[in-house]
């Protein structure tokens, strides 16, 4: 099994359980360097950042969940990359597996991804904090 840092709409357990139905919840993470934003493609997307940090969830993943993650995030197109990155759960650090898309410049979401974003942010009870840091930038509340 694979360690994946979900960090926009796969934080979503509705939508985790249709697309990954062997994951497991491993723990909620953070990713330090990197800040989360939406990009002109209209879904969530991180950049290098100094000093930013980016807080997701982090699952263990079948072969065919990565598979199933990999048509989903648009890999054979290019719409996302996959990178391993280190994130810190629960003090300690783990290599994940991270889906970056090359596009970094901001843009704005759908009104359906706003709604899936607010239900991920619920599901994985990111703090109020970080939200209100750089989600709500993006994504009003429903």
């Amino acid at each position: 099994m694979k360690l994946y840092f979900a960090y926009g709409s796969n934080m979503c357990q509705e939508q985790m359980n249709k697309t990954c139905p062997d994951h497991q919840y491993f723990g909620n993470g953070i990713l330090k360097g990197f800040r989360w934003f939406i990009s002109t493609r209209g879904y969530a997307n991180i950049i290098k950042s100094e000093g930013d940090e980016v807080h997701g969830v982090v699952y263990k993943m079948s072969a065919a969940d990565e598979l199933s993650v990999e048509e989903y995030e648009g890999i054979r197109n290019a719409s996302y990359q996959k990178e391993m990155k280190d994130v810190d759960v629960d003090k300690t650090t783990y290599r994940c597996l991270v889906y970056i898309d090359p596009n970094a410049e901001e843009g704005k979401p759908t009104r359906e991804y706003i709604n899936l974003i607010n239900q991920a942010v619920a599901d994985a009870e990111l703090s109020q904090e970080y939200v209100e840091r750089y989600i709500r930038k993006f994504i009003p509340y429903h």
